[in-house]
């Protein structure tokens, strides 16, 4: 009876822990871009730094209520008001300030089918809309409707070897 009451607490301690602890670490990163920014504006007083600390309360805040939608947006807004030295912020601790955010930030997982960073190795579907002519080269002849079949076709291409 202790040894499984003894393994219900430690895989209930380890359960909260595991939970607990991606929540902590997950809080970690924006936690630094607000240090960061409390630095720079104490360096850089000059322009508004409020609405930047405003933007990290809501990321903290999409960071704590498990909202990666939130968290996205309105760091991409931090972002871009850096980029635009939104408020009347220093130039200087705009361009350290974005670079150290970028920096820290957990990288963002491709979820998207059609992502643009192709690497060797990668194919991607292609398709061609129905209403466009559709050729094997360049001034060349429309293919069947089934599309162009380059050996089926036995079209002449001078750049091939």
């Amino acid at each position: 009876m202790k040894r499984k009451m003894l393994i219900a607490v430690t895989v209930a301690l380890a359960l909260c822990l595991w939970t607990g602890g991606s929540a902590l670490a997950a809080g970690t990163w924006a936690d630094e871009i607000v240090t960061a920014t409390t630095f720079y504006k104490a360096n850089y007083p000059d322009g508004n730094w409020s609405p930047y600390f405003e933007e990290l309360t809501k990321v903290k805040g999409g960071i704590t209520r498990g909202d990666e939608q939130i968290v996205k947006v309105e760091m991409d807004q931090f972002l871009k008001m850096l980029q635009g030295r939104a408020h009347g912020i220093n130039d200087v601790a705009a361009d350290e300030l974005y670079n150290f955010a970028l920096a820290v930030r957990p990288s963002e997982p491709s979820t998207s089918a059609m992502s643009s960073d192709l690497e060797i190795g990668d194919e991607k579907p292609m398709s061609v809309p129905d209403h466009s002519i559709n050729t094997p080269y360049e001034g060349g002849r429309p293919c069947q409707l089934e599309g162009c079949d380059y050996w089926q076709d036995n079209v002449f291409d001078p750049g091939a070897s």
